[in-house]
């Protein structure tokens, strides 16, 4: 694997109208920066915390786009090659399950993962570590911050977050489907191998499009 890359230097943005802390059901804790309510309904950024050995098992989004930055590395990204468009038909049920890569993250590394594709990750680390995340759009009928606060729970400090309790795990799946994400439970439900490569079919990055995205943030911080 090729240990050559471009950095990504992650522009300021100016933070919207605050939210609250949100412990997801799969374990991270998000901090919303902005939302599609202060840009025109462009983005949905947040940076997570991340446990040790934390992260959501392999799912799908059906309506957003999603950017993955890590500031330190620490990370593992798993995708599948294949795409799903149908929110019925998912790997395992309706159509085989996916072979899907494992790309450890290096420091200040962007990935991007399309709409559509089988996709998740992991802190590989004994450590908390920073993931910055970007889903596209984010308007009232793609916006999946609705499922993070319903699904999992809102705190208002960090001292106040400990593990997601039974429920939010269940409704790490169960609410799902309402917010056009397909969520397994467990890795191995849309999984039928991992391979460590870089292949060739990975998405490029798409930093041109996060950074068009930024453009009206960007310009009012110049």
């Amino acid at each position: 694997m090729s240990t050559e890359y471009e950095i990504f230097d992650f522009p300021e943005i100016e933070p919207g109208p605050e939210k609250p802390l949100v412990l997801g059901p799969a374990g991270e804790v998000f901090n919303f920066v902005q939302t599609g309510e202060s840009n025109g309904g462009k983005f949905l950024f947040s940076k997570l915390s991340v446990p040790p050995h934390v992260g959501p098992p392999p799912h799908i989004h059906h309506r957003t786009d999603e950017w993955f930055y890590a500031p330190n590395g620490g990370f593992s990204i798993f995708m599948g090659p294949n795409e799903f468009p149908d929110l019925d038909i998912t790997p395992g049920d309706g159509a085989d399950k996916e072979t899907v890569v494992m790309l450890p993250m290096r420091p200040k590394e962007l990935l991007y993962v399309p709409r559509n594709y089988t996709h998740g990750f992991v802190n590989t680390t004994n450590t908390n570590q920073e993931m910055w995340l970007v889903w596209s759009p984010d308007t009232p009928e793609s916006s999946i911050l609705p499922y993070f606060m319903n699904a999992g729970k809102v705190v208002t400090s960090k001292q106040d977050i400990t593990e997601p309790d039974f429920l939010s795990r269940i409704r790490l799946v169960s609410m799902a489907r309402d917010y056009g994400i397909n969520q397994s439970a467990d890795f191995w439900d849309f999984v039928k191998d991992v391979v460590e490569d870089r292949p060739e079919w990975l998405p490029s990055d798409s930093r041109a499009r996060l950074l068009n995205l930024f453009h009206d943030e960007i310009e009012a911080q110049a």
